[in-house]
């Protein structure tokens, strides 16, 4: 909801302001706008569309917006009919549509589906289930990655190994085929964003292992079925699921386990390029005399070429790796309680 307390942005709080009033004055103030101005409130008004604007809402931004408005105090009723009307009597019907599918191209490129994250996991399950698998795949690679590994605990072990590999192996994914995804969705889902994932190849990959990472368990039997349908997108999907940095959302049993297998001097080197929390942690989990060691040993290297340091830390993350498919240890997961 769009409360009084909470800042708006400047494009919002116009946004808000010319749907509520009087159509006609509305398009005499789009007409005023340049070009840049118009492309950021129309964008605005998008984005509206995932907003409950109440009366308060509306209020809030008549406080703040330019005196000369005509009424206040009024709840925004079809948003998306509205925007329509108003940009086709400022601009007509030919330009009105140009500007809408501008702000629809940028919302793509940057918004999150945050609407589907109140539909629950189940009920997406159940539709994706009903669609062509390349369709739930784009779909799952651009909801939440916390609500899209909830969805796939409800579909088929099969099903989720044959997703997740679709999702690591998208390729650059225009506009235009995310909007068809979203097309085929309206019609059995109601109140939605638009939005579009990084077109880097690399950051499906992540998106793949962010799924698995909060699967909630049953990760291993997925990465074992696409392993065996392409061991190469399986691998870069397991360097993904833990990093360096994740080692510090181990349990400290997992934790010393870890550094009881591993060499000191590659401890020290693989410190030189971790972060201030991550070197805490590790530190933390040894003896006093051991941490010094290491922490003395590291200080002593001198300057390291980053591949040597990058390298140590791989090293370390193949045995933890190990230890995780083995289920010697758990990994943390993104959504657990830190204390």
């Amino acid at each position: 909801m769009l409360a009084a307390a909470k800042p708006l942005t400047v494009e919002r709080m116009i946004a808000t302001v010319l749907l509520s009033i009087d159509q006609d004055l509305a398009a005499k103030v789009l007409r005023g706008f340049s070009d840049d101005t118009l492309d950021k409130v129309t964008r605005a008004m998008q984005e509206l569309q995932e907003l409950a604007v109440d009366r308060d809402g509306v209020r809030s931004c008549y406080a703040s917006a330019v005196k000369r408005m005509r009424q206040g105090g009024v709840a925004l009723g079809d948003v998306g009919g509205m925007m329509k009307s108003v940009l086709s009597r400022a601009f007509g019907e030919e330009r009105s549509a140009d500007v809408t599918r501008r702000a629809n191209s940028d919302i793509l490129a940057k918004r999150p589906f945050v609407v589907f994250e109140s539909i629950g996991a189940e009920d997406l399950a159940q539709l994706l289930a009903e669609e062509h698998p390349q369709i739930a795949a784009v779909f799952l690679a651009h909801i939440d990655r916390k609500k899209g590994g909830e969805v796939l605990q409800h579909l088929e072990e099969d099903a989720r190994a044959d997703l997740v590999q679709r999702v690591a192996t998208l390729d650059r994914t225009p506009v235009d085929v995310v909007q068809r995804v979203l097309e085929v969705m309206r019609k059995k889902v109601k109140d939605r964003g638009l939005t579009a994932l990084r077109s880097d190849p690399a950051s499906w990959i992540k998106a793949a292992a962010s799924l698995l990472n909060n699967l909630g368990g049953g990760d291993k039997a997925v990465l074992d079925k696409i392993e065996v349908l392409d061991s190469e997108i399986a691998a870069q999907i397991r360097e993904q699921m833990f990093t360096f940095d994740d080692i510090q959302k181990l349990d400290k049993k997992s934790i010393q386990k870890i550094l009881s297998s591993v060499d000191s001097r590659q401890l020290a080197v693989s410190l030189k390029a971790a972060t201030p929390t991550v070197e805490q942690v590790i530190l933390g989990n040894l003896s006093k005399r051991a941490a010094e060691t290491v922490r003395e040993e590291r200080d002593n290297l001198g300057p390291m070429p980053l591949s040597e340091v990058l390298a140590a830390q791989g090293e370390i993350l193949k045995s933890i790796r190990a230890m995780i498919d083995k289920g010697e240890i758990k990994s943390g997961s993104s959504n657990e309680q830190m204390v």
